[in-house]
């Protein structure tokens, strides 16, 4: 077993390490108009702590990084394949056992609490919707107007004639003004 794989932190391990009342408390300091939604982000860490994890195939993961500056700042969380180190995978729509056996990266485990990564990945598993059924659903419709694009049946209006639009609103605006 090399020291890389000895020193390997899944995000399940974390979800287990924690109580909910400490990641509430991360979630309240990061996202403060999140308290309406508490009850949903606890039945996510709860249901994540009985759920079995799914194997890691891909070698995802889990970065978080901050941006920005004062209140313009914020976090981003994504996804870091093993086999292509330069690219960012959006993580929002993956399924609940899958961000379980997912890795942390090793610099995030160095800068931040325990509690404030399960807050911050919560906040993005959750971020179309507090179960499972919901993110399904919308990424089938996602996947529909995919589909729906490729095979032509959607309604597109070319860029030129939306910016030519939106200039000809803008003038009108301004003249009324």
């Amino acid at each position: 077993m090399s020291a890389k794989e000895v020193n390997r932190i899944l995000f399940r391990d974390l979800i287990q390490a924690c109580t909910f009342g400490d990641v509430e408390e991360s979630i309240l300091r990061f996202y403060p108009g999140q308290k309406k939604n508490i009850s949903g982000y606890q039945y996510v860490f709860e249901t994540l702590r009985h759920m079995r994890y799914r194997t890691n195939k891909e070698g995802m993961t889990i970065r978080i990084e901050k941006f920005g500056r004062g209140k313009n700042q914020y976090v981003d969380v994504s996804g870091k394949c093993a086999t292509d180190d330069h690219e960012s995978y959006a993580l929002e729509y993956t399924s609940w056992a899958k961000w379980l056996g997912y890795d942390v990266d090793q610099t995030v485990l160095k800068k931040m609490t325990k509690e404030d990564i399960v807050a911050h990945c919560l906040w993005e598993m959750t971020f179309i919707g507090f179960t499972q059924n919901k993110i399904k659903s919308r990424l089938a419709a996602l996947n529909k107007q995919v589909k729906d694009l490729r095979e032509g049946r959607a309604k597109t209006f070319p860029y030129e004639g939306m910016m030519a639009l939106l200039k000809s609103k803008v003038k009108d605006r301004r003249m009324r003004k």
